[in-house]
Formats: structure tokens, C-alpha cells, sequence
């Protein structure tokens, strides 16, 4: 079933599971992945290195892509961002900030990046990010 979602992932269906903040561990994520569609750890309710520790499991359970839901507005955003980067995740989705202040940093470093937004008008602003996809839901999300 190959359309842009399942090639943007290299997935087999086009269906990503929600990072959920508190609900998205390594468990729901590899599971996710392990089905052909793709996982996300919801990194919202995580320390930096309680992230890592789901990370390195979930890389353990499954060889199908996987990614992380990232927030922007939490205080140890970096942290956060680096141990992506230091332990080769390749997907990101951010949320809850302006999209221009991290995608180049990741895409710089080959992560694709998809950003959560609530409104067209923030669909165009992902877009000039340079977003590779957008997730739209609505403010009561």
C-alpha cells in the first residue's frame, strides 16, 4: 500500500500512532511499529534520560521505524534533542511551539520532521519551516 505517508516512514500501512504524553511508552511504540505502521514515544511526560531509556528498549523490540513526539515548550528541550540525535532516530514530530526553531537542526541531521498543528494558518507556518508533513487536530486535542 505504498502512498507518500507509507514512503515519507518506509511503513507499511499509513497510520501513525499518536505520541501520547503519559500513555506512549516503548511498549505502545514498538508494538505500533511491529504491525507495519508507525510507532511514536510520546516524550512530553519523560526526563532526558527516562526518553533515552525508551528509546533504547524500544530499538531492542522492534527493527521498524519508530520515532518521538517531542513538545517544544519544556525547559530541557536540548537534552531532549540531542539524545535523538545521539541514538539515531530518524523521526521526529514536534509540537506546542514554533516549528522554525528546530527543524533545521534536524533535518541538518537527517531526521525527518512532521509538526502538530491546530490551524491552517500554523500548517503554513510549518510549511515554511520546511516541515516534511504536517499533523492537523484541533485545539482540543
Amino acid at each position: 500500500m505504498a502512498n507518500p505517508i507509507t514512503s515519507l516512514f518506509n511503513i507499511k500501512y499509513p497510520i501513525v500512532q499518536a505520541g501520547m504524553i503519559w500513555n506512549s511508552g516503548w511498549r505502545l511504540a514498538s508494538a505500533a511499529s511491529n504491525s507495519g505502521i508507525l510507532g511514536l514515544i510520546g516524550a512530553g511526560s519523560m526526563y532526558p534520560e527516562i526518553l533515552r531509556e525508551h528509546i533504547q528498549k524500544c530499538k531492542k523490540a522492534t527493527n521498524q521505524p519508530f520515532g518521538v513526539n517531542v513538545p517544544m515548550l519544556y525547559p530541557n528541550i536540548e537534552q531532549i534533542m540531542d539524545i535523538i540525535v545521539e541514538e539515531g532516530l530518524k523521526i521526529v514530530f514536534t509540537s506546542a511551539g514554533n516549528p522554525k526553531t528546530w527543524t533545521s537542526w534536524l533535518k541538518e541531521r537527517g531526521i525527518t520532521v512532521v509538526h502538530v498543528v491546530s490551524s491552517v494558518k500554523f500548517a503554513l507556518k510549518a510549511q515554511e519551516a520546511g516541515v516534511d508533513a504536517v499533523v492537523a487536530e484541533g485545539f482540543e486535542a
